[in-house]
């Protein structure tokens, strides 16, 4: 992918290409991990860790709560990523989590209807002082 491919996405397929590169990374470092290929895990886990920065970062803080649990997400996978030094069999969890995270942004992204950062009763969050 090109960098001017880049910058001609919405933000909406940035994000899905920023998810199916985290789903990638989590598989390949399974498989670098089940062929004790300590440094390549090492490598597929600092670029996972370096997208999930990269999706936190493009959070919109006008998205109310749904970008708010976005960002309880990402900061969980990232924590998760880092745990997975350690306990290597952490990393099934984070792939089924993202994979589920992929599926779920694929299907919001089809719906023309209504934007994807707005929460259904949106309204009653919108005066509160978080």
């Amino acid at each position: 992918m090109t960098e001017q491919e880049l910058y001609q996405m919405t933000p909406q397929q940035l994000t899905e290409t920023m998810l199916k590169g985290l789903v990638l990374q989590y598989e390949q470092a399974i498989l670098s991990r089940d062929e004790r290929r300590f440094d390549a895990v090492n490598s597929r886990l600092q670029k996972a860790y370096q997208l999930l920065e990269k999706l936190q970062a493009g959070l919109n803080d006008e998205g109310g709560i749904i970008t708010a649990q976005l960002d309880q997400l990402y900061y969980y996978l990232a924590e998760q990523t880092l745990q997975a030094y350690i306990e290597p069999a952490r990393l099934e969890e984070l792939l089924q989590l993202t994979e589920e995270l992929l599926v779920t942004w694929q299907a919001a992204s089809l719906k023309k209807d209504r934007p994807l950062v707005r929460a259904a009763h949106h309204e009653r969050y919108e005066g509160m002082d978080y």
